[in-house]
This record gives structure tokens, sequence and C-alpha cells, in this order.
């Protein structure tokens, strides 16, 4: 992606379309590890887009981003998926409340 500064809100409800023009959806939230973006989640991007969608959010590796305009973002045509493991899942990520004992 060269040298360019992006801003993070930049990203927030672009739309994702791919190389050959399919729209993937907007973006919802942006993933990133130490400092750097490493994935965009996108998917439907208003309400009624939800209802009548037939994919729900994807998950795009930011090396397969190809091109960012305003308000648009280009990727590879078929981003790879990566399956949801269980130990990846929301559930089951907070931690357990340890009992305080009494002072």
């Amino acid at each position: 992606m060269g040298g360019h500064v992006i801003r993070l809100s930049g990203l927030r409800d672009a739309k994702v379309k791919t190389l050959d023009g399919e729209t993937l959806g907007r973006v919802h939230e942006v993933h990133c590890d130490g400092g750097r973006v490493v994935a965009l989640i996108c998917g439907p991007g208003s309400f009624i887009e939800s209802i009548t969608a037939k994919k729900k959010g994807r998950r795009i590796p930011w090396k397969c981003v190809k091109r960012i305009a305003r308000k648009e973002v280009t990727v590879v045509p078929d981003p790879p998926q990566r399956k949801p493991s269980a130990s990846r899942s929301r559930q089951g990520t907070r931690r357990p409340s340890v009992p305080r004992s009494g002072r």
C-alpha cells in the first residue's frame, strides 16, 4: 500500500468492493496488531442491507487490500476466509470473576 497515511476513521463505513466489482459490504471493524492494520471486517452496511444480504461479515486480511479511495476499499476478488475456531470466538472471552475475601 505504499507509504500513505490513512486514518482509521477514514476506513469506517467505507464500501468494500472486489477488483471484479462485487460489493462485499462496508467496513465495520479494523483489526490492528502492534500499531499496524492486519485485517478489515466488513458486512452489510445498513439494517435493510443486513436483512437482504446473502453473506454475513467477512474478515479480509490487510494484504488483500489493493486500493483505498475516498470511502471505498478495493480488495482481491475472493479474499481467503478464516474459519472461526472455538478459541477465537467471542463466547468465553471474559475472565471468570474471582470471589473476594471478606475484609
